[in-house]
C-alpha cells in the first residue's frame, strides 16, 4: 500500500505480548506497509490481564508508516498460557465481543462520515506510557516436543510467528532465543506432542487463572 485510494480504510490488528506489540509484527509492518494518508483503525488483542503500552505503540507505528489513526480498540482473547485446568479468558472472543466490535465499527463509520478528510479529526489518544515498557526478552524457556508421540507433520513450525521451529533429520528443533512463548505451536499440534513444561510458565498461567479470572470487556477509543 503506497498511496491513498479514496474510500479505503486500513484495519491494523496485532496481539499483545508482555504489554507490547510483538517485535516480529512491528518488523513486518515496517517492511511491507505504507499508509499514504489512509485512515486506520487500530486493534490489539490481549489475554484478559492488561494491554499496557501496546495500543499506544501501535498508534505510534501507524503514524510512522503514514496512516491517520482514527480509532483504537483493545479486545480480549484466550491467553497464550491458558489450559483446560487453568483457563484464562477461555472462549474469548465470544458473541458479546463480536456484537461490541460491530457497534464499534458503526461508530467509526459515523465518525468518518462527519468529516471531509481523516486529518480533520483530532489526534487519536489512547492509553499507554512512553518510553514503552520492556517487552518479551530472549530466554531459554520454550515449548518442548514429545518425540514419542510427534508425527513430524510440521504444524508447529508453520504456526510459529518468529520462525523458531524447524524440522530436521526426523526431529523438531527449536531455537529458544527466537521463541516468543506465544504457544501457537502447542495449539497447532494435532498429536498434543508440543507442550510447555517449564514450571515458571505453568506457575504464571496458574496465577493468571486465579488473579485475572474476572471478565474484562473490550475498550474503544475514538
Amino acid at each position: 500500500m503506497d498511496s491513498r485510494s479514496d474510500g479505503e480504510i486500513a484495519v491494523i490488528g496485532v496481539p499483545v505480548y508482555a504489554g507490547r506489540v510483538p517485535e516480529p509484527a512491528a518488523a513486518r509492518l515496517r517492511a511491507g506497509v505504507r499508509g499514504g494518508g489512509r485512515p486506520a483503525i487500530l486493534a490489539v488483542v490481549y489475554g484478559n490481564r492488561a494491554f499496557e503500552d501496546a495500543l499506544l505503540e501501535l498508534r505510534d507505528l501507524a503514524l510512522e508508516l503514514g496512516f491517520v489513526p482514527v480509532a483504537g480498540a483493545a479486545f480480549i482473547g484466550e491467553h497464550s498460557f491458558s489450559t483446560p485446568q487453568w483457563p484464562v479468558a477461555q472462549g474469548r472472543p465470544d458473541a458479546v465481543d463480536r456484537d461490541k466490535a460491530i457497534a464499534f465499527g458503526r461508530s467509526v463509520r459515523e465518525l468518518l462520515e462527519g468529516v471531509s478528510e481523516p486529518a480533520d479529526l483530532r489526534p487519536l489518544e489512547v492509553p499507554g506510557n512512553f518510553p514503552y515498557r520492556q517487552g518479551v526478552q530472549p530466554s531459554s524457556i520454550c515449548p518442548e516436543t514429545d518425540a514419542r508421540t510427534c508425527v513430524l507433520c510440521g504444524g508447529c513450525a508453520r504456526s510459529c510467528p518468529s520462525g523458531a521451529i524447524a524440522l530436521a533429520e526426523g526431529s523438531v528443533l527449536t531455537e529458544p532465543s527466537l521463541c516468543l512463548r506465544c504457544c501457537a505451536c502447542t495449539r497447532a499440534c494435532p498429536a498434543g506432542s508440543r507442550v510447555m513444561r517449564h514450571e515458571k510458565i505453568l506457575e504464571f498461567g496458574r496465577m493468571l487463572s486465579t488473579q485475572y479470572a474476572q471478565r474484562r470487556e473490550p475498550e474503544f477509543f475514538l
